[in-house]
């Protein structure tokens, strides 16, 4: 039927669309924000027919057919209920997690991420030192795992979407701001044949969507709390490992001006303190002296069991020659060297004389800590604090300028900083480049959209964003010029040879990274410098029929 009026109403804001008919009776109201909707057909002479309580999701292309009949008295036919219904006109494959799960479905941390793996071939690594699953020296998962691939896709290649802003970190492919999922209203996981707009990554999309206000104030207070007076200790740990959350926070939402001007507000506040324990193997403290006659857990490896001599360790300077292991005196004392690094004869042994070490291996071994234990494969326990700090908030307008004018606009903030600990206090580590650490995730993103009906057939949105992420990583040894102290020539850069710094921009300044064999902890300090992102995305598209 050609002309009949079909009105689109927002349940909870008054937003007002309509569409005509055409000759063979299809209509189409485009770009219609994620709500709650009432659609009402009018045709003269015919009676009125209404759904209501329909749930339109984000990215969501739903067909709604009505059928009138001619009125031969005034009359309304209304239909309530949001039937399931088959998405015909979109081929795109996804899953959408509504309001309701990401508010009443338990997560850890509040973590919305995790929710994604509801989706149909969507999974999480579960490697606890991956990169994008919060490992030691991860400063882009420091605030939450962010771990999604879709059918064996990468976990750096999900793209991330916030109110159609791009919300990626772009150096490792993490999220700039992770959303309070008090501020979702739902998202949507892409996995498959979705449209060529959404193409930017190999991997999934997500589409999140943050809330806005209605008619009518809606509003919550949270707080979670953890404490290490209700953990029980694990295997290895000497003590209960410290475990203490404080995550609290609340959202409100409501009208300015009623139908017209909306605003919705979120904050969240996160104090965590975790304690981790670290296991591994370090020098022993003889060792430190050049004494090599036992291995780290003390035990003698200098004698084989015929009382024959063992060698562990030789003296560069005598390689090639006839006997070119280290020589000690009658009282097992190393003699000392020669200029040239010979040793009067004496007898064999794996003693490093005083005058043949290293300034700078000295200076490294020290860097160890003294072993504590004697375990199975290790020497050495610590369970020091992870440290994080994050605060989070969302603040969005929504007006309805005219019947034809919409805009919405959305700032987003999310900083946190992170003590990530690396295993011993000083920059002896359990994993490589994974030195004590500051991290600091300085996140922010805004969004601002207008929508323009300029006729029954032709409509447009643009979308201005801008997205900024900003990790700061500050390892311990950072603009110590510490490898310059040790007498490692080169290793610094901007210091002088004295081990002062000469410039405050300079990178490397720390001690010089070290991958020590036959298992021991590495040494040195991350190192890295900072560096930023700051894309700015300004979608539009005009949808004309």
């Amino acid at each position: 039927m050609s002309g009949a009026t079909v009105t689109v109403t927002a349940q909870g804001t008054g937003l007002t669309r309509e569409a005509k008919t055409d000759s063979a009776g299809h209509y189409l109201v485009p770009l219609l924000p994620v709500e709650i909707y009432t659609v009402r057909v009018d045709f003269t002479g015919f009676q009125s027919t209404e759904a209501k309580d329909l749930h339109l999701q984000v990215d969501e292309a739903r067909e709604l057919d009505f059928s009138i009949a001619p009125a031969t008295v005034v009359s309304t036919v209304t239909v309530s209920g949001d039937a399931v219904t088959a998405e015909t006109t979109n081929p795109s494959l996804g899953q959408v997690i509504t309001s309701q799960q990401v508010s009443q479905l338990p997560l850890n941390g509040r973590d919305f991420v995790q929710l994604a793996t509801l989706t149909a071939g969507a999974t999480a690594e579960t490697n606890p030192g991956s990169f994008f699953n919060s490992s030691a020296d991860s400063e882009v998962a420091a605030r939450g795992p962010f771990s999604l691939s879709v059918g064996g896709s990468r976990p750096n290649s999900s793209d991330w979407l916030l109110d159609g802003v791009d919300n990626n970190e772009l150096t490792a492919g993490g999220i700039g701001v992770f959303s309070s999922i008090d501020d979702i209203a739902e998202f949507k996981v892409l996995t498959f044949t979705y449209s060529a707009e959404y193409g930017s990554r190999a991997g999934p999309t997500v589409l999140v969507t943050t809330k806005s206000g209605t008619n009518n104030f809606h509003g919550s207070l949270f707080e979670f709390v953890r404490n290490t007076a209700f953990d029980a200790k694990g295997d290895f740990d000497t003590t209960t490992p410290k475990f203490n959350l404080n995550q609290f926070g609340g959202s409100i939402g409501g009208p300015i001006l009623h139908n017209k001007l909306f605003f919705f507000v979120d904050g969240e506040q996160k104090y965590q303190r975790q304690g981790i324990t670290f296991t591994g193997l370090v020098p022993a403290l003889a060792m430190h002296t050049g004494d090599f006659t036992a291995d780290p857990f003390g035990k003698n490896i200098s004698t084989n069991p015929d009382g024959s001599f063992n060698p562990v360790i030789s003296n560069p300077n005598m390689a090639g020659s006839a006997n070119p292991y280290f020589q000690c005196d009658a009282s097992n004392n190393p003699i000392p060297a020669n200029p040239d690094g010979s040793q009067a004869p004496g007898q064999n042994c794996n003693k490093i004389p005083s005058n043949l070490i290293n300034s700078a291996g000295q200076g490294l071994i020290n860097i160890y800590p003294a072993p504590n234990v004697s375990g199975n494969g290790y020497n050495y326990v610590n369970e020091p604090v992870r440290v994080l700090n994050e605060t989070k908030f969302d603040v969005r307008l929504d007006e309805t300028l005219t019947a034809k004018d919409n805009m919405f606009g959305r700032f987003s903030y999310d900083q946190a900083f992170t003590f990530a600990p690396g295993g011993a206090p000083d920059l002896a580590e359990a994993n490589a480049f994974g030195s004590n650490e500051n991290l600091i995730n300085h996140a922010r993103n805004v969004g601002v959209g207008w929508s323009h009906v300029f006729a029954a057939t032709t409509l447009n949105q643009a979308t201005f964003g801008y997205d900024r992420i900003f990790n700061y990583i500050a390892s311990q040894g950072n603009f110590s010029c510490g490898s310059a102290l040790l007498g490692i020539p080169n290793a610094n850069l901007g210091c002088s040879a004295s081990g002062t710094p000469t410039s405050a921009n300079s990178y490397s300044q720390g001690v010089v990274s070290v991958l020590p064999t036959s298992g021991y902890w590495s040494l040195g300090d991350r190192g890295y410098s900072p560096f930023r992102v700051e894309p700015i995305s300004i979608p539009s598209k005009t949808i004309s029929t």
